[in-house]
């Protein structure tokens, strides 16, 4: 299949400085978003490093068609972010989302900690690939989806798991079909927590070029005020 990507990476209107961080290796279609955590320090130095540690992964890996583990990668990566980060905050660590995607033949494969996303798009039709991890998702899943009204505001911010903090790392992991035709969607929580799905999937649907799609995202986010740091990676599947 033929694949063409674009990452990019904004600030937003409100936040000083930019935590999040994206990863494209196009020689083995492997692709990550990572949002470091505002509220512990290092968050930035967590996202990047995160980046830092794919770069050097996947500059190993020698065979163009060699399937990574994403689960022991990102596990991998998760006990050197929590080792430097109580080196240098010793009292709160460090840590990031990390949402990681390969495309192995005609399959992508995910694994997943936080409130980054993936999506696919695919014929008008907007599918999510991953939950988020957060207090938000736990009381919906307890309560039931009437009983949002009733959730404390800080929930939709609180994550359960992340890169970096938990002793014992649980990760997601799927694999999908892909055809030609697909646009896949990797997104820090700045983008997909300021539009709706049908806003995404207006952008989305915009041309052959990802480069354009990311940059009128960004400015849709930053429209709507632009409340967090905005980052997204768009990967567009044609024909063999």
């Amino acid at each position: 299949m033929q694949i063409i990507s674009h990452g990019q990476s904004d600030q937003g209107k409100v936040r000083h400085q930019n935590e999040d961080a994206f990863f494209i290796d196009r020689r083995h279609q492997v692709f990550a978003v990572a949002d470091g955590l505002g509220g512990l320090p290092g968050g930035a130095d967590a996202s990047n490093r995160i980046v830092e540690l794919l770069a050097l992964t996947m500059s190993r890996v020698n065979s163009v068609e060699e399937r990574v583990d994403l689960g022991e990668l990102t596990i991998g990566i998760h006990q050197i972010i929590m080792k430097e980060g109580q080196e240098a905050h010793p009292f709160t660590g460090s840590g990031s989302t990390l949402t990681l995607g390969q495309i192995v033949g005609k399959q992508l494969l995910i694994a997943h900690v936080g409130d980054s996303a993936a999506y696919l798009l695919r014929e008008g039709e907007l599918e999510k690939l991953t939950i988020d991890h957060t207090l938000e998702q736990e009381w919906i899943k307890r309560m039931g989806e009437d009983e949002r009204h009733r959730m404390p505001p800080e929930y939709p911010h609180t994550l359960t798991r992340c890169v970096g903090q938990e002793a014992e790392l649980r990760v997601d992991q799927t694999r999908i079909g892909l055809k030609p035709g697909d646009r896949l969607l990797f997104c820090s929580d700045g983008l997909n927590k300021v539009l709706d799905e049908d806003e995404l999937v207006e952008h989305l649907e915009v041309g052959e070029d990802p480069k354009p799609i990311c940059q009128s995202l960004i400015d849709a986010a930053n429209e709507n005020h632009g409340p967090d740091n905005i980052t997204l990676i768009v990967v567009l599947i044609g024909q063999d």
